[in-house]
């Protein structure tokens, strides 16, 4: 092979290693300084599909059953504990911390990856050919 061409392909792999490094530092520079929001790839549900869920729950009376009784109560239980915690935590600030979870997760994986390519580039520069 033309050793001209393969240093040129070698230059450009690394550059494009080291090119998508860098976008990922910049984007997530970008993202934790509050200049764009994090990508949504997950969102909360619509208010009105909860609403209509909530309007549609009937007022329950305790059953004669112990075991039934039991379980409704669980029921009642969990869904108080429910609220309780969407009272402190909202639901946005939920998403928003999935979200930057995710992005994190994202950059780490083209950080290691530009890497890589980075990488061969320099075994191409560096290789008797």
């Amino acid at each position: 092979m033309d050793p001209n061409f393969t240093k040129l392909s070698a230059w450009l792999i690394l550059a494009a290693g080291l090119s998508l490094i860098g976008w990922t530092v910049f984007s997530s520079y970008d993202f934790f300084m509050g200049k764009k929001d994090f990508p949504q790839v997950f969102k909360p549900a619509e208010q009105g599909e909860v609403k209509k869920v909530q309007q549609n729950q009937e007022i329950a009376v305790l059953p004669k059953d112990s075991t039934e009784a039991q379980i409704f109560l669980q029921n009642q239980a969990e869904k108080i504990a429910m609220e309780n915690i969407s009272n402190i935590f909202p639901e946005e600030t939920i998403f928003q911390f999935i979200n930057m979870a995710s992005w994190t997760a994202f950059a780490t994986f083209l950080i290691f990856a530009g890497g890589q390519i980075s990488g061969l580039g320099i075994k191409l520069l560096t290789s008797k050919a």
